[in-house]
């Protein structure tokens, strides 16, 4: 299963260290799920538009099971409440 997160930050919110929290904590969430989640890219857009999202999380997810696992994680649900107030939009997109 694909999982795909697209994320608009608040003008001036996205910044280097939200960006680096962001993929670290991405990077220990499939460390610590490596049989739920086979693979994770954190992606910066680098051409600023006004309709661009600032941020893609990738992942692969071994199976559909997987995704309330991982969402349910504390890491991925502490990295939620210290991002929420940054984020202006933030959408998501899952496929099989």
């Amino acid at each position: 299963m694909r999982h795909f997160v697209f994320m608009k930050f608040k003008p001036g919110e996205f910044t280097e260290e939200a960006f680096s929290e962001i993929r670290d904590t991405f990077s220990a969430l499939q460390k610590e799920l490596p049989e739920e989640i086979l693979s994770c890219r954190v992606l910066k857009n680098c051409v600023d538009r006004e309709w661009n999202m600032d941020l893609l999380i990738e992942m692969e997810l071994y199976s559909a099971e997987s995704l309330p696992k991982y969402l349910k994680h504390p890491l991925h649900t502490g990295l939620g409440k210290r991002m929420d107030e940054h984020i202006a939009e933030r959408r998501s997109f899952d496929a099989e």
